[in-house]
């Protein structure tokens, strides 16, 4: 294996424990800064696994050309091109960026910056508010009035957006378990022994 360089932890797929500490570490009174990327964070990862398992070639090396120097090394850019494939649709595109926006704000700003700032505001108000959406939102007014409530808003959004990504995923993963399965019940008997033959042989 080779030795692992600094840029690589960008990159490195994270074990199920570490995608759970990054989401439970959400729920704590982070500071703003860190609330902002681990949310991103915790989207990107989900987006990442679904784009993945759309291409041919799923090793580590290829992904490594993907994210490294090309199409995907940007939140930006898989964002783009989840909407081509037709992963999802506008809106939630749409919500994707607004949290790369407030990721980039809070990453890159020279100043402080809080959930409160206005421009803050204004970005999260853009959010799609789906029927569950409206739900969260009644409840993130639970907390105290100010930084506390958009901050709140913004892990929200992070959170409902991975759950998406993660249910879409799912329902890939289970269809194309159910047309194999069709695909097997409508093989002759002969046609599978020749399968199970070729497979049972050394390579």
């Amino acid at each position: 294996m080779a030795k692992l360089k600094l840029r690589d932890l960008t990159r490195l797929q994270p074990e199920l424990q570490e995608a759970m500490d990054v989401s439970n570490a959400l729920g704590k009174e982070a500071h703003p800064i860190t609330t902002a990327i681990l949310g991103a964070v915790m989207v990107e990862q989900e987006l990442e696994t679904l784009l993945r398992s759309k291409f041919k070639r799923k090793d580590d090396k290829t992904w490594e050309m993907l994210v490294e120097n090309g199409p995907l090394n940007s939140f930006s850019s898989k964002i783009v091109i989840g909407y081509a494939l037709g992963i999802y649709d506008e809106r939630m595109r749409n919500d994707l960026n607004i949290v790369r926006s407030i990721r980039n704000a809070f990453a890159h700003s020279k100043r402080l910056l809080h959930f409160d700032n206005p421009l803050i505001v204004k970005e999260l108000e853009k959010a799609t508010k789906s029927y569950l959406a409206k739900k969260f939102w009644k409840l993130a007014k639970v907390v105290p009035q100010g930084a506390a409530e958009f901050s709140t808003r913004y892990v929200v959004l992070c959170h409902r957006l991975s759950t998406k990504l993660m249910r879409i995923n799912i329902r890939r993963y289970k269809s194309r378990s159910y047309q194999y399965e069709r695909r097997i019940r409508a093989m002759s008997p002969y046609r599978l022994l020749h399968l199970a033959v070729k497979r049972s042989k050394p390579t």
